[in-house]
Formats: C-alpha cells, structure tokens, sequence
C-alpha cells in the first residue's frame, strides 16, 4: 500500500510525512510570519475600538480583520491586497499538507507585498527573480516579507498612538 492515498482529491498524508512537517523551516517561518501579522493587525484594530462596537477582534476571521482594519482607514487597498494573498496561501498550505513553498510563491509574495507598500530595505528582492533566488532563496524571502510587513505595520500603529507588543 502506498504511504500516500487519495483522498477526496487530495493526498492523505500519512503519520511520517505529518510529523515531518515540524522539521520544514519554511513552512514554520511562513506560519509564524502570519501569526505575527495577525498579532499586529488585532492590536491595530484595538487602538480605533470603542465601547459601542461590541466586537472581539481576536474572534474575527482574518479576512475580516482586514476588512476592519481598512474600515478604520488603519490599512489601505494595496496593503488589504497583500495581507489576502498573504493569507490565501498559508490557507493552501494548511489544508494541503504536501503543498511545497515554492520560489515563484515567494517570489511574487514579496511583488505583492511590494505593492501593498511594504518597505523593503533591498528592491531586488521583489524585482530581480535571479538574484533573489541567488541570495535570498525562500527562506530569506520569508524573513523579509514579514518582517518588513510587521515593521511596516507597527509604524502604522505608532502614527495612530500605540506600540506593538509581541507578549
């Protein structure tokens, strides 16, 4: 019997490849990168809340936390964009345990991310495929989206009077 079967169109994984999982560097940054995001977009939403609103953020779905945070004119379209995409990936990732992290994901995530306004200390990163791959790789595309992202976010959240707090 194969260690891979199908199931409902997709591959079901068996118990090495799920355990697996946890030595995939990639896939942990990606994740962690996403939750860091959604840590930053929570505390911004906080900071234009108000009594009346009745609302837990941390209750809302992500994409509704953008759609909240663009409400507030906290984020704009082009950022609303990225962080969407952003999270329709992690969204393929997480239902889709074989779903590789491919260069040409990452690359035109770092495009979009780009687009959405994240600041990037080295343009190439998002214009230059070849020296991207060369010197960055996926791993370090990683790295850069959500760091730059969350950076980006917290400079936000300072011009609307809060600091950003991992803990």
């Amino acid at each position: 019997m194969s260690p891979l079967t199908n199931w409902k169109n997709r591959t079901k994984p068996n118990l090495n490849h799920v355990t697996g999982l946890f030595d995939n560097d990639e896939l942990g940054a990606y994740i962690t990168g996403h939750l860091i995001l959604e840590s930053v977009l929570v505390q911004l939403i906080e900071l234009k809340l108000t009594d009346e609103d009745n609302l837990n953020p941390f209750n809302l779905s992500f994409p509704n936390k953008i759609e909240i945070a663009k409400n507030r004119l906290l984020i704009d379209d082009d950022m609303a964009s990225f962080l969407l995409e952003m999270n329709r990936i992690r969204n393929r990732l997480a239902h889709r345990l074989r779903e590789p992290i491919t260069f040409e994901v990452i690359f035109n995530l770092a495009k979009c991310a780009a687009a959405g306004g994240v600041d990037f200390s080295d343009e190439a990163i998002h214009s230059c495929e070849r020296f991207s791959r060369k010197e960055y790789g996926v791993r370090g595309i990683i790295q850069e989206i959500f760091q730059n992202a969350a950076q980006d976010l917290a400079f936000i959240m300072e011009d609307h009077g809060g600091k950003f707090q991992l803990s």
